[in-house]
């Protein structure tokens, strides 16, 4: 990765009115199918699962072998309309590969669920183990963490899309997340960047059903940040030094 760049939802809606119905549709074609071959993954003849394997499987970081990605584009889960309207506006536009998270890694909970429906539940209880469950959830975040970095490092560019779901501001005006990916996401744009990094603090707001855990992202200042003509303007931007 070269480079990291910060947006807002508000300068994306600034460039809707130059992508057409049609580029939309086309990008969301592009949508990666997740195969359908859990089984064999979860079930393997020496009774040892893959990691690898299965990481290949459900959380690609390349579409095709060898390629690399121009943007990586991070967003809240609730801004994915913004990031297909990003998306689809570079590649229409610059001319450029784009890889949104939401739309590859939706599989994780998928993933997880069929993992534990054979290692982790109890048919005569028809609970599920609490310490199996948690091995398995281990597993599972940490291959979708790597599959994260790869795809992070793999690719050109990557542009953080900020909104009041992605971010909040905590006391003294620092950039807060409550999204573990988005922070991690965040973190591996810094490192890959060679930033220095700043420690960060983990605050649980109470420890009750409505349990949040908050994450210091000052990190992302150091991203410049690009609005509505900067955006119109970034392949010119991306040729600086």
């Amino acid at each position: 990765m070269e480079r990291a760049f910060r947006t807002n939802i508000e300068s994306v809606e600034e460039i809707r009115k130059d992508i057409s119905i049609a580029d939309i549709e086309s990008f969301k074609k592009k949508r990666i199918r997740f195969k359908r071959t859990i089984q064999p993954l979860i079930k393997p003849v020496n009774g040892v699962l893959n990691g690898s394997t299965i990481k290949s499987t459900y959380f690609p970081s390349n579409t095709l072998e060898g390629f690399k990605y121009d943007f990586f584009i991070s967003h809240s889960h609730t801004n994915e309309e913004s990031a297909l309207l990003l998306a689809t506006w570079l590649e229409s536009n610059i001319d450029c590969s784009c890889f949104v998270d939401s739309f590859v890694w939706k599989s994780a909970d998928e993933l997880l669920k069929e993992l534990d429906d054979v290692y982790c539940y109890k048919k005569h209880t028809k609970t599920y183990d609490y310490k199996k469950r948690n091995f398995t959830t281990s597993h599972v975040h940490a291959i979708l963490s790597m599959a994260l970095l790869d795809t992070i490092k793999n690719s050109k560019y990557c542009i953080f899309i900020e909104s009041e779901e992605s971010i909040s501001m905590g006391n003294g005006l620092k950039k807060k997340t409550f999204s573990p990916w988005l922070y991690e996401e965040i973190k591996f744009m810094t490192i890959l960047q060679n930033k220095s990094l700043e420690c960060f603090s983990m605050t649980q707001n109470s420890l009750n059903e409505s349990l949040k855990i908050r994450y210091d992202v000052d990190d992302i200042e150091d991203f410049p940040f690009l609005n509505g003509d900067q955006l119109r303007n970034l392949h010119l931007l991306l040729k600086e030094p």
